[in-house]
């Protein structure tokens, strides 16, 4: 019985609408802070790739062309934040011998993989945009679907 009950925890936690959110704060016309918070599941790089997609999403929507990442900060919050309950069952065969099992006291993980960026954006016709990512070409040749969706709700 304890068996389908973390089934169904662990079936209720898969099926959450997203594993990463992500804030824009902006600094200047041209200039945005990307905070984005992923998962366990996704990793470090999964919360860089996130941060990145999305930098060139809000690049795009904001009327530019290409970026430049000009800070990046990187947090793990991710760690054991408890145990599952420990439960021990004996059974008797009715003739005098017994036998228990055991299970359960697995970690419990929870936190987060933080990403912290600084993108400057610039227009194509900008002397700096030379150096610059194109954002469009980041995203590849389904950028506009992708821009459309907005920010990923998932590391993948």
């Amino acid at each position: 019985m304890h068996k389908n009950l973390t089934v169904l925890v662990l079936s209720g936690l898969l099926s959450l609408p997203g594993c990463v959110g992500t804030s824009v704060m902006p600094f200047s016309a041209n200039t945005v802070q990307i905070t984005t918070s992923a998962a366990p599941a996704c990793g470090q790089s999964g919360a860089q790739r996130v941060a990145m997609t999305d930098a060139a999403i809000t690049t795009i929507t904001s009327g530019y062309d290409s970026f430049i990442v000009g800070g990046a900060q990187a947090e793990n919050n991710v760690g054991v934040v408890g145990y599952t309950p420990v439960v021990a069952n004996t059974y008797s065969s009715g003739y005098g011998t017994s036998f228990t099992t055991v299970s359960g006291g697995a970690p419990i993980i929870g936190g987060t993989h933080d990403q912290s960026i600084v993108v400057q954006m610039f227009h194509a016709s900008d002397p700096n945009a030379a150096n610059a990512i194109p954002a469009r070409s980041f995203l590849g040749a389904d950028w506009q679907k992708l821009v459309a969706k907005g920010f990923p709700r998932t590391c993948t």
